[in-house]
């Protein structure tokens, strides 16, 4: 993995570390040593630590692949949008409104699949889509720490990723950053249903794809939910994805099976409702 750090000069330091396990380049990346003391470029790769003679290169920018969305949005209803309700988002995508629409029952404001999946509510005057305003998990995560509450939000969130597979949507991108609270944190909410690109934590995701060979499936949903539930009962994510981070039992099983390498060894949504019912809190 590879940082660029502000040291005040132009570009920044650079510091590229490799993932040579039980060595210092290892650990670093693990959390569990720090940074050598310098203000050069340099890499770390096992327990050598190189000079190197340039910045390396941060790669292109993200080409803006945005689409024409004024045709779907013509036939949204408009909102009279209320700043303390309501949450505006540009809808870049047709897929994101195709895919609402889907799960509000072919038409909005329509009739939801699952309160566990956002609401698209129309079209502010602007053209931007409307939706139920709520809470970002940075508000609601470091509330709670009880059982109860991490089942009650996994068993929202089996809900709403039946709802989206049931209508052939593979959610692709779900994390903590896509998943909204109500503001007493009872309420679970999935948003970002542009169905584009994504998570490609899972193995069988191809690290570098396009849109549609890149393996996103179901069984990757259900990967990424795994790490999901770590990060509610971290109320964090790790800055790299070396980092050791286990859940204590008994979610820690949940999370073993949800992040099985093999995708067909996943429990089925079905059967992760099953194993939630049945842990006592």
């Amino acid at each position: 993995m590879t940082w660029w750090f502000d040291d005040g000069t132009k570009g920044g330091q650079c510091v590229r570390i490799f993932d040579v396990p039980g060595t210092l380049s290892g650990r670093i990346l693990r959390l569990q040593s720090d940074l050598p003391d310098r203000s050069d470029h340099y890499e770390v790769d096992g327990d050598e630590v190189r000079p190197l003679d340039r910045s390396l290169d941060r790669g292109e920018a993200t080409e803006d692949d945005s689409e024409d969305t004024s045709e779907l949005l013509a036939r949204l209803p408009l909102v009279h949008v209320d700043p303390g309700k309501h949450f505006l988002k540009e809808g870049k995508y047709r897929s994101e409104i195709r895919n609402l629409t889907k799960c509000q029952g072919g038409c909005i404001p329509g009739k939801r699949l699952s309160d566990s999946v956002i609401q698209l509510l129309g079209r502010s005057s602007d053209g931007q889509l409307v939706f139920e305003k709520l809470w970002p998990r940075y508000y609601i995560l470091p509330r709670f720490s009880s059982l109860a509450i991490y089942k009650s939000w996994i068993l929202q969130l089996v809900d709403g990723l039946e709802a989206l597979h049931s209508v052939g949507i593979v959610h692709r991108d779900l994390r903590l950053d896509n998943i909204v609270f109500s503001e007493d944190g009872q309420r679970l909410v999935i948003i970002d249903l542009e169905s584009r690109w994504g998570q490609r934590k899972a193995p069988e995701v191809a690290f570098v794809g396009g849109l549609d060979d890149s393996g996103w499936s179901p069984k990757s949903d259900i990967y990424d939910l795994g790490n999901c539930i770590k990060g509610m009962v971290y109320a964090n994510a790790p800055v790299t994805p070396f980092v050791e981070w286990p859940v204590p039992p008994p979610l820690q099983a949940v999370v073993e099976a949800c992040m099985c390498p093999e995708a067909e060894g996943r429990p089925t949504l079905i059967e992760l409702r099953r194993m939630m019912e049945k842990l006592e809190a």
